[in-house]
């Protein structure tokens, strides 16, 4: 198994790809708290009369001490209950976790990305659909953990992307305002160059930042996401020609131009670079917050939208989802205390406290408030546009085949930004792998 290790401190970098592998709709506002937390519920209260072992299998690594240090408290209020938690940001996840149960040594709680992962995995998943937190899941995670009509994941969070950014250095270069536009971002390049900065840590050696953010961009700023990615799989709409496709095409451009051994720059490299001050910009989002922190507590950054084309407006939103999820493991002995752990973290003080000041997310349930000391300055920015509605959604869970079209699309994003690919080029060789798949 391919686990991130940072030579910094930055054991606890953020994951993007399975983070962001998500639901695909935005919340129009932020998941505010209705109401105070349950009383402590039976549910979540109830010992074990026989010692119990929870195996997590979960994909968001920069939460993995976090959550260790959650699932030792629960363990002191019931002893009982012991946990293994593996924590992998592995581009292979998926197929790890599928060989995991064709293995039968299945984790009892798994990450999932929602909609079309939970189709592909629905056979493993317990049926949540009665547990007490899912009538306080905001509207996209419940889109995002339902198939069929059935709650199948238990969301973590409310996340999104962007580029975020060094303050200081823009500072330094004379830029004062975050660019609206690609012309003003290729300029304000040149204006870090200029004074002495590497604009870009980029990682296109991978396929899954090209594949879930880059690729993302195109069908997330379709006049109707889902009808368009309905039309490719009907073979009634195109890639081929589509506007934004080709701006998506000209930020990679800009993105590879600025950036520092591109191909040669991993997700450990890109997240070291920056934090390290070796660069101006990196794309990342809320997620990046503790890895930042734990290279520097008062690191000055913020982050801004992708700005893909000329039109600013269109430009103004940051790329938002519900996810990753949580599934149970339908097979597991131990599925009824897995759910036990589930509704503590959900439904109590202590476990919603673990959810947002532990774990540093936003919280993707209406009853939890966000903790905005501990989201920082990219969550705040992240709350300040779900709030206004600037946002787009997350479609990467609908690409035909989950991981296997991603690893396609993101492997012909990074040949283009090579220059092996014109245009016109990558954007039929995206349309042909959509075809292929279906």
């Amino acid at each position: 198994m391919k686990r991130i290790r940072l030579i910094t401190t930055l054991l606890l970098a953020a994951m993007m790809m399975l983070s962001a592998f998500g639901c695909t709709t935005a919340p129009s506002t932020a998941p505010e708290a209705t109401q105070p937390a349950a009383e402590t519920t039976e549910a979540a209260t109830q010992a074990p009369a026989e010692p119990v072992q929870i195996h997590i299998y979960q994909s968001k690594y920069e939460i993995d001490e976090a959550l260790k240090a959650a699932c030792a408290e629960y363990t002191a209020l019931y002893p009982n209950v012991t946990f293994v938690v593996e924590s992998t940001s592995s581009e292979d996840f998926a197929t790890q976790l599928k060989a995991m149960f064709s293995g039968g040594n299945a984790p009892d709680i798994f990450s999932t990305a929602g909609n079309v992962d939970l189709q592909l995995m629905s056979e493993y998943m317990e049926d949540l659909s009665d547990q007490e937190w899912v009538q306080y899941m905001s509207q996209p995670a419940l889109d995002g953990g339902s198939f069929n009509g059935k709650v199948y994941g238990f969301p973590l969070a409310v996340e999104g992307h962007g580029y975020v950014y060094h303050k200081d250095m823009f500072a330094a270069a004379g830029i004062t305002e975050v660019p609206k536009t690609l012309s003003e971002l290729k300029a304000d390049c040149e204006k870090l160059v200029a004074a002495g900065y590497t604009p870009f840590s980029s990682n296109f050696m991978e396929f899954y930042q090209s594949a879930i953010f880059h690729f993302n961009s195109p069908l997330a700023r379709q006049a109707d996401p889902m009808a368009f990615i309905d039309g490719l799989n009907k073979g009634t709409e195109t890639i081929v020609g589509n506007q934004a496709f080709i701006d998506m095409a000209n930020l990679v451009a800009v993105e590879f131009q600025y950036a520092k051994s591109p191909l040669n720059t991993d997700f450990n490299t890109e997240v070291s670079d920056f934090a390290n001050g070796q660069a101006a910009m990196m794309i990342g989002g809320t997620w990046s917050q503790s890895a930042l922190d734990a290279v520097d507590p008062n690191m000055d950054v913020g982050m801004f939208p992708m700005p893909m084309s000329e039109d600013a407006a269109l430009n103004d939103k940051f790329y938002v989802s519900s996810s990753p999820f949580w599934s149970v493991n339908n097979a597991s002995p131990v599925k009824e205390e897995a759910k036990k752990f589930l509704t503590w973290l959900a439904m109590t003080p202590e476990g919603q406290k673990n959810m947002t000041s532990g774990f540093k997310l936003i919280p993707a349930f209406t009853n939890i408030a966000a903790d905005e000391s501990a989201i920082g300055p990219t969550g705040m920015t992240l709350k300040e546009y779900i709030d206004a509605g600037k946002t787009y959604g997350i479609y990467s869970a609908y690409y035909p085949q989950g991981f296997g079209g991603a690893q396609l699309f993101g492997e012909s994003i990074n040949k283009y930004a090579a220059g092996k690919l014109t245009v016109d080029e990558l954007l039929a060789e995206l349309q042909a792998e959509w075809t292929s798949l279906q």
